[in-house]
Formats: C-alpha cells, sequence, structure tokens
C-alpha cells in the first residue's frame, strides 16, 4: 500500500505544474517538430557531402559502416514521418507521431554528422 501511494504521490508531482512553472505549450511543440524537420534537411545535405569527402579522404571501413547504418537508421525514421505527411498548425494526433519519428531521425542524422566530422578532422588538418 506503501508503494502504491509513493507512486500516485510521484505521479502528482511530475504531473502537476510548481508554482510559477511553464505550462505546456501545444504551439512550441508545433514549432519544435518543425525545427526538427528543418535541421534533419540541413543535416541530411551535410552528411551526404561529408560522406563522400570522407570516402575520398580513405576514413576508415568501420567509420563509413557505422555512419551509413546511423543514416539508415535516420531515413526510416524520417520515412515513418512522412508518413504522416507534415501536418497543418492545428492541434491534432498527427504531430505527435510525426513529432516522435522527425525527432528521432534527426538525432540519428546529427550523430552521423559529428562522427563524420570527428573522423575528418585530424586528416584534414595533416595529422593523421
Amino acid at each position: 500500500m506503501k508503494k502504491a501511494a509513493a507512486i500516485i504521490a510521484l505521479l502528482f508531482l511530475a504531473l502537476v505544474p510548481v508554482a510559477g512553472a511553464t505550462t505546456w505549450n501545444y504551439e512550441n511543440f508545433i514549432k519544435q517538430s518543425i525545427a526538427w524537420y528543418y535541421l534533419y534537411q540541413s543535416d541530411e545535405q551535410k552528411f551526404n557531402e561529408l560522406y563522400n569527402l570522407s570516402a575520398q579522404m580513405n576514413v576508415s571501413n568501420e567509420t563509413l559502416a557505422l555512419a551509413m547504418e546511423l543514416y539508415s537508421n535516420a531515413s526510416t525514421e524520417y520515412s515513418q514521418a512522412i508518413t504522416y505527411g507534415i501536418p497543418q498548425e492545428t492541434q491534432t494526433f498527427r504531430w505527435v507521431v510525426f513529432s516522435v519519428h522527425i525527432r528521432k531521425a534527426y538525432l540519428y542524422i546529427s550523430q552521423a554528422v559529428e562522427l563524420l566530422e570527428e573522423a575528418l578532422a585530424p586528416l584534414e588538418n595533416g595529422t593523421a
């Protein structure tokens, strides 16, 4: 019984805003989702450029394979997000599903870009 009361108390504290705290705003949620969409688009272009440069600069096959795996994961998540279309700026359930997948896509593609940038840094400086 004490365990159940503790869980209820924890949920209550987590779900009820603290005085002065910012409450959740659906409009900001939509803006974040749109930002992730455009950030993904930008990083995808950057990934393609970096991947081609990495192949030319003889970056290790392991690094290229890992970058491609991250890119593949990103593409899969992006495709799932786009199946819901880019929702209109209204409060619909589609935003929630779209947002989950587009955020994952952005995280994967940004990891791939970061990996390639780190792999290229020593090669571009001539220290490899």
